[in-house]
């Protein structure tokens, strides 16, 4: 899933730009995903790499071993971000210190 951040709980840097979910492969010789990535925005484009947000969920990438697997990213009111993770059945809320 795609989520826009417009709050301002997050530095700047996070600000118009878009946190997606990837809940990963499961058919892959060499797992990918398990993780929430961010992607900046300028002007209502991508206007860079993407980056690594939340990770951890692979326990072991040799054994496609993993703690869970990131679906849905949803914006608070307050800023903070929710994350469905459908592998562990919890939901995570990520908030800035």
């Amino acid at each position: 899933s795609v989520s826009f951040y417009t709050k301002n709980a997050f530095p700047d840097t996070y600000k118009n730009g878009a946190f997606v979910g990837q809940h990963g492969s499961w058919n892959r010789a060499n797992i990918s995903g398990y993780k929430v990535i961010f992607v900046p925005f300028k002007d209502g484009k991508p206007s860079g790499p993407t980056q690594d947000f939340l990770t951890g969920f692979i326990a072991n990438a040799n054994e496609a071993e993993v703690y869970g697997r990131p679906v849905d990213v949803v914006v608070l009111h307050d800023g903070s971000l929710l994350v469905s993770d459908d592998g562990s059945n919890t939901v995570w809320q990520i908030t800035a210190k």
